[in-house]
């Protein structure tokens, strides 16, 4: 219904990949009004790529969804959970290390804990720049391990999203072109 927003949208979002220099502008995007929406559009997505039924049957159909997080994310994130019926208490937080950093770990060791369960883990949200410490979470091992699992990764790159711009700090964002490549 606003055919040249969506593709001023899609030419634009495309442009800003070929200048952080992803080849050929590959991957995916959208605009959103800010990081909380982001977070709570990146639940709603990976809940829908893994339980597509959801749109039709709803929640009751699902198993017990389990999204991770680390103890220093956005609040945002269990607000997402609350707003998509999965709960507050479906949000594990986990450990981080002395600088705020997420420890993969404790990332794996909880993602082995809800599968125990008969829980399903169906999103992590890696941090590029925590509010508090300003942390950047080791992107790499994170999509590892979810890629291991077969669970969506996004990553939360409000705060520190615009160093992809910076050709001496991009490097702190290796690994989150491998988000979401379940």
């Amino acid at each position: 219904i606003a055919p040249v927003f969506v593709l001023l949208e899609y030419v634009t979002l495309k442009k800003m990949r070929e200048i952080i220099g992803w080849s050929g502008g590959t991957g995916d995007g959208i605009f959103s009004p800010g990081g909380a929406i982001s977070n709570l559009y990146a639940m709603l997505i990976a809940r829908f790529k893994m339980f597509p039924e959801v749109k039709e049957k709803g929640m009751a159909s699902l198993p017990r969804l389990i999204a991770l997080t680390s103890e220093h994310s956005h609040f945002s994130v269990k607000k997402g959970a609350s707003a998509l019926g999965i709960g507050t208490d479906s949000v594990i937080l986990i450990k981080c290390d002395e600088r705020g950093k997420m420890i993969p770990s404790d990332l794996e060791r909880r993602i082995i804990e809800v599968k125990q369960k008969g829980f399903v883990p169906f999103f992590v949200s890696a941090t590029a720049g925590t509010t508090v410490y300003g942390a950047f979470d080791p992107l790499i091992a994170i999509a590892d391990i979810c890629k291991k699992y077969k669970i969506w990764m996004h990553v939360d790159a409000a705060w520190g999203g615009g160093l992809l711009m910076s050709k001496k700090h991009r490097w702190k964002l290796n690994g989150a072109d491998r988000a979401n490549s379940v």
